[in-house]
């Protein structure tokens, strides 16, 4: 299989795109690229911290660059922010450059996921229960519109990690070889 784009990952938060991304990359020898890892380390800061002190409009210019920086590497996989699809720059950037998979999961999935660890997630942390759940839901149907330009988009409700794996290699694989 030839590869004529980086992928990039899209999706909401708690979609697995960091952590089938890293999977996926080693199986076709790519690097692989968290933007929020990216800019942490940039930072020496936390997503929160950079949300907290410069905004996240701030925060998306910096997503930008580093799409900016890797769009023309064919060996790569990168994972971005739930919000970043959705963003004008990126979005148009990516749509040119990039090969966009939608990792598509349900609200329900997205709230178990993410209420493990959502204080380190700068939109959610701090909320109930039900202002989690109400939010997510937002977030989704704000974000759904953008989401659906993806090139691909993958349901993966109810997989196990090997199946999403496969399902996700297998669209990737089907792609690139047309």
């Amino acid at each position: 299989m030839r590869v004529s784009k980086p992928i990039v990952l899209v999706g909401m938060m708690g979609c697995g795109k960091t952590s089938m991304g890293k999977l996926i990359a080693q199986k076709l020898q790519f690097d692989f690229i968290d933007t929020d890892f990216e800019i942490e380390k940039k930072f020496n800061l936390s997503i929160k911290e950079i949300f907290d002190n410069y905004g996240e409009e701030y925060f998306r210019k910096i997503e930008f660059d580093i799409f900016k920086l890797l769009k023309n590497r064919n060996d790569i996989l990168i994972s971005s922010g739930g919000g970043s699809f959705c963003q004008v720059s990126n979005y148009d950037l990516i749509k040119k450059r990039f090969l966009s998979i939608w990792l598509d999961v349900d609200a329900n999935t997205i709230f178990k996921r993410v209420k493990r660890n959502q204080n380190k997630r700068p939109l959610i942390r701090g909320l109930g229960e039900i202002e989690l759940r109400n939010k997510i839901n937002d977030l989704m149907s704000k974000r759904k519109n953008c989401y659906n330009k993806a090139d691909l988009r993958i349901q993966l409700q109810d997989l196990k990690m090997d199946k999403s794996f496969n399902e996700i290699y297998s669209k990737i694989k089907t792609h690139f070889t047309k």
